[in-house]
């Protein structure tokens, strides 16, 4: 079994970081098509919380020479053969993907309304007082896209908003931002925030483009198997 981490240029995996990758296997890189993808040989493993972040550096590692389409942890195939089954293809799709993001690194924005002193609802609250929590709450969410969030598209060559947001934030989103904008981007993401005094919002980042690659373990195996994915 093969655990693959990404897929770029052949000059971008040439040659391979010398960090290591999960549980210290040796990196490896296959080419097809004039794409290149970066993968390790295991056997069956669990996921764990330090996996995950060796399947991270090993991504961030690779995109210091280049534009990478980071894969998702636990993206596993079979064979290398998979893989270059998967570039050969979707070559198109690939290459325009890696065009798509090159030069360019993904910032994430999350916002929570301020917490007002006496203002926690409490389990005997009334339905009443849950109902206009949820309208505040929806209200302070439309502002924050209205003077937050879209004066950020325009520093940004593509953008997603997340559809679920994990409590307490009201408003979670995904930015592919020029990397020598990232501190411009930052900046203006605390000023514009500022203007909205009922929230606070947190800028993370640069990451890998997760948010603007739409490539798993489903789609590559389904291409390599010759059905649609």
């Amino acid at each position: 079994m093969i655990h693959a981490y990404l897929i770029c240029e052949p000059a971008t995996a040439a040659p391979l970081p010398k960090r290591r990758g999960l549980r210290g296997a040796k990196l490896r890189a296959t080419t097809a098509e004039g794409l290149a993808a970066v993968y390790s040989n295991h056997r069956s493993f669990a996921a764990s919380p330090e996996l995950v972040l060796a399947h991270e550096r090993v991504i961030e590692a690779v995109m210091e020479r280049g534009p990478v389409l980071p894969l998702r942890f636990g993206t596993r195939l079979e064979h290398e053969r998979d893989l270059v089954a998967f570039m050969g293809a979707r070559r198109a799709e690939l290459l325009a993907a890696i065009d798509r993001v090159r030069g360019r690194v993904e910032m994430g924005l999350r916002v929570i309304p301020r917490v007002r002193r006496g203002g926690q609802r409490d389990e005997t609250s009334s339905g009443r007082a849950y109902l206009l929590e949820r309208v505040e709450k929806h209200r302070l969410s439309e502002r924050a896209k209205r003077e937050v969030h879209l004066p950020l598209t325009r520093l940004a060559t593509a953008d997603v908003v997340a559809t679920r947001v994990t409590p307490p934030a009201i408003l979670a989103a995904s930015y592919l931002v020029p990397a020598d904008r990232v501190e411009s981007f930052r900046t203006a993401a605390g000023r514009l925030a500022a203007g909205v005094a009922e929230v606070q919002s947190f800028v993370t980042g640069p990451w890998p483009p997760y948010s603007f690659v739409a490539l798993d373990e489903t789609s590559a195996a389904s291409a390599a198997s010759g059905h649609p994915g």
